[in-house]
């Protein structure tokens, strides 16, 4: 597996990130579902790592590159830094 396979932790940040880019693109994450014939219950467990195995691995890649790889990455690790800084401000 690829470094760049492995910069996203599944969960609910990667979720909402790549909902957001869809989203910013004038689509939406059900949209792409439904286009794709995949469950949305479906794919919303793999970006939460829910469906660790290989198709869930697969189907999160191929949401997030989708969803355009290189914005989802930008946006996941601006929104990564966010959360560090808030858990900053809690220990402090």
């Amino acid at each position: 597996m690829a470094v760049k396979n492995r910069m996203f932790q599944p969960g609910a940040i990667l979720h909402e990130v790549i909902a957001g880019t869809f989203r910013s693109s004038g689509t939406s994450f059900e949209a792409w579902c439904r286009e794709n014939r995949i469950n949305p219950s479906t794919a919303k467990n793999a970006t939460f790592g829910q469906s660790g195995g290989d198709k869930g691995v697969a189907l999160r890649t191929r949401l997030i590159e989708a969803a355009g790889r290189d914005v989802v990455e930008v946006a996941y690790r601006k929104r990564m830094l966010h959360e560090v800084a808030r858990l900053d401000e809690v220990a402090a």
